[in-house]
């Protein structure tokens, strides 16, 4: 999962970060703002609750005995019940808390010592206590205690929106006990639907505006990269505009500078092995006409084969420091009629080259940097792999935006320690260091960098059971 993460873009993960964040703040903040509400809620309810049944009791102490129901019914509001009983309903206290020490100091202070209370710790709804004594007049049974706990066990089954905070038991002068139950309204404890879309809407504005500046911030890293791309492809310079975070200038800046000093090194070098092709013609030229009057022999043949071979290791000096000045623009071609033609006129030279794929739709691509990319491996082939007599196969795939050549030989093959040498300029192995030879260790190294001028690459890979395995991947178009 950490693996999968890492390699998300940056804003995914920033998003991501950001937005667990705000889940896991949010979430905070409810719970501990939910918790001081409901404590600060159920402290209020249950000291007006104390103070309303402390006026009650001493309206009853007061009045006529006939009058208390009427006081008790009249006293019954939906967020606080009343009744009165020979037992009290909360035969004790637990002074556990400082909140049940503090209303039963409330009673002490109103002369009422003999006080039972209960804080309410679980959420429930307080019953309909008028409903309940109504029913009880009706029929006759305030007195009968009996009768009274039934009708109570009965109308239990009834709930409404209030959520019970405190439950006691005060004992009146007259020896009997007033129960109470205390409640607030169940909407009174919950989130507004208003209060919540607005949080979810401050949320959603903030994560937005957050992904929004951070997008911002990275355009001129995708700048980066476009231009690092374009430069390595078509070496052409593309100056950023250095303008962003203060952060990513210095980085820009450098990346500029980087781009100039390469461009100016690849001009100096192309310069210099220009002028050191010039200047070694002419005395070549010159060597050339002076053996020209030396009378015919071995040695003389000799001389004209190294001028010859030097020639050639100029001219293919030049063409490997000058390819990547003079990329080919790309065109739609059919690659069928390209390869085939390449193998035929091997054929006529003798060489049995193997062409095993088939492709009929036309593509986007350079086609004769393709040709000579080929015909260098297969000239390479044909130089290691057992000469005119070797077996040389070309299979080409087309897999999305890529195509992938492979030129594989029957030959000796090259060890793999040797891949990565083998493909840098002049470097020949052991076998083909030899005066006689043409090859100048340059063929390889010009496919490699012709397909690294279209964003392409060279590798090799043993073939099975014998012999090398060259490939190449170019980005080509399809001409759909």
């Amino acid at each position: 999962m950490t693996r999968w993460f890492s390699r998300q873009t940056l804003i995914f993960q920033i998003g991501i970060v950001i937005i667990l964040g705000f889940i896991l703040s949010l979430w905070l903040f409810f719970y501990l703002l939910s918790s001081e509400r409901a404590e600060s809620l159920n402290y209020l309810s249950s000291t007006s609750a104390v103070q309303r049944v402390i006026s009650v009791s001493e309206a009853l102490d007061k009045t006529p005995e006939a009058l208390h129901e009427n006081i008790i019914r009249i006293s019954t509001t939906p967020d606080l019940s009343l009744s009165i009983s020979v037992r009290p309903n909360v035969v004790t206290t637990s002074n556990s808390s400082s909140e049940e020490k503090q209303l039963l100091s409330l009673f002490r202070s109103a002369n009422l010592n003999q006080a039972h209370v209960s804080l309410v710790t679980s959420q429930r709804a307080i019953l309909d206590m008028e409903d309940m004594h109504n029913s009880m007049m009706r029929n006759g049974m305030m007195r009968n205690s009996m009768m009274r706990n039934d009708m109570m066990k009965q109308m239990s089954m009834r709930r409404f929106g209030y959520i019970a905070t405190i439950d006691g038991s005060v004992r009146l002068p007259s020896g009997e006990w007033l129960n109470f139950s205390s409640g607030v309204r169940e909407e009174a404890t919950e989130w507004s639907f208003a209060l919540l879309f607005s949080l979810f809407a401050v949320a959603t504005i903030v994560v937005l505006l957050s992904l929004w500046i951070i997008k911002q911030a990275l355009k001129p890293i995708a700048a980066l990269a476009d231009a690092a791309k374009k430069f390595g492809i078509e070496k052409e310079l593309v100056p950023l505009d250095e303008k962003g975070a203060s952060d990513l200038l210095p980085t820009i800046a450098a990346f500029n500078e980087m781009q100039r000093k390469l461009t100016s090194y690849i001009n100096d070098r192309t310069k210099l092995l220009a002028a050191i092709s010039h200047d070694l013609k002419t005395p070549l030229t010159s060597l050339r006409l002076r053996l020209e009057f030396i009378e015919e022999s071995e040695d003389k043949q000799q001389m004209l084969n190294t001028l010859q071979l030097m020639e050639k290791m100029l001219n293919a000096t030049m063409s490997f420091a000058k390819q990547q000045n003079e990329l080919e623009a790309r065109q739609l071609t059919n690659i069928n009629t390209l390869f085939q033609t390449i193998v035929d006129e091997y054929a006529e030279k003798g060489v049995s080259v193997i062409y095993e794929s088939s492709h009929e739709d036309p593509i986007s691509c350079p086609p004769v940097s393709i040709r000579r990319m080929v015909e260098n491996l297969v000239n390479n082939s044909i130089q290691y792999a057992g000469g005119y007599e070797s077996v040389i196969c070309i299979d080409v795939e087309l897999s999305g935006e890529m195509m992938i050549i492979s030129v594989t030989d029957e030959g000796p093959g090259i060890e793999e320690d040797k891949f990565e040498e083998v493909i840098k300029p002049f470097v020949r192995l052991d076998s083909a260091r030899d005066t006689t030879s043409s090859n100048v260790g340059l063929g390889l190294s010009i496919t490699q960098s012709i397909a690294q001028s279209y964003g392409g690459k060279l590798s090799l890979q043993q073939n099975t059971p014998t012999g090398l395995r060259a490939i190449i991947e170019l980005p080509v178009l399809s001409g759909d």
